[in-house]
């Protein structure tokens, strides 16, 4: 059964057979020249282990596919899944945040970038558990100067800044995706829109995040943290250790001493979720024509 498709993977359930359990085998073909870069997702995978990552079971290597054997994250992904709500407060986005930074500093610690922390590539399963899959893009810190993934072209709203430049990718990179997961959570829209990547550099030079946009009656810490996530420069923002470390994140409740959470209402966001669903069809249907031809 199919699970998911990407733009070069398909992600489907299998069972193991000793235990009967279900897991996910994600399936990436490739061609020989181009077989380092896919073996990267595996050797970043392999040695991962945290609560908020999915976790690698097993890997298979046939002369044109790489299999991964994965955690089988069954639940919706993190917009869908809040966006099935009649509302939801500042205090679940701030709990979904904790749990992907978590998941991020973790990464950083281990000297790697995700380099690709859309909300697409998180998923909730039972409990609020939030796992981070895919880490097809995922770039080791040990290089001087991590060169901007290709795969990004196709998701300008949320390229970092530094990506756009074509400066590479930091740790802080990292946070930008964030920042705009937050963003997107606390508004239902983008933090910045365009027709094209020069109108991208031209907004995030001159720090053109509109937070007017975002829903009435956020705190003073979830605007701060919009504001420090999505600065253009990336030595401007924290890096996730010092954001885990922020009142906002660690406070009781869902705006310290606020004593009724505000709620938001969700038609915004199916809205979001519906136009970027249609985009989504469209790329596959693109990458996959290329790929025919």
């Amino acid at each position: 059964m199919q699970i998911r498709r990407g733009r070069f993977s398909v992600v489907r359930q299998c069972r193991e057979k000793a235990s009967g359990r279900a897991l996910a085998a994600k399936i990436v073909p490739y061609q020989p020249e181009g077989k380092t870069a896919v073996l990267r997702e595996y050797e970043a995978l392999k040695r991962l282990h945290h609560p908020h990552l999915a976790q690698l079971h097993a890997a298979y290597l046939s002369p044109r596919h790489l299999v991964l054997i994965l955690e089988l994250c069954s639940g919706p992904e993190l917009l869908p899944c809040l966006a099935e709500r009649d509302s939801y407060s500042e205090s679940d986005v701030k709990d979904y945040l904790w749990q992907m930074l978590s998941a991020t500093q973790y990464l950083h610690a281990q000297h790697i970038l995700h380099l690709d922390l859309r909300s697409e590539n998180m998923m909730v399963t039972e409990y609020n558990l939030l796992k981070i899959v895919d880490l097809g893009n995922a770039q080791s810190l040990g290089q001087e100067k991590v060169p901007p993934p290709e795969n990004f072209k196709d998701y300008l709203e949320t390229m970092a800044p530094e990506l756009l430049e074509g400066q590479g990718a930091v740790p802080q990179t990292d946070i930008w995706a964030i920042g705009v997961t937050a963003f997107i959570m606390l508004s239902g829209e983008y933090p910045m829109s365009s027709e094209g990547t020069r109108d991208l550099q031209k907004g995030l030079r001159k720090g053109l995040i509109r937070l007017s946009r975002c829903y009435a009656g956020l705190s003073g810490g979830a605007v701060a943290f919009l504001q420090s996530s999505l600065c253009a420069r990336p030595w401007g923002r924290p890096c996730a250790s010092t954001c885990l470390q922020c009142g906002w994140l660690t406070e009781e409740g869902p705006a310290g001493s606020r004593s009724t959470p505000v709620t938001f209402p969700t038609a915004r966001l199916r809205a979001f979720v519906r136009e970027r669903e249609k985009r989504r069809a469209l790329l596959y249907k693109k990458h996959n024509l290329v790929q025919v031809r």
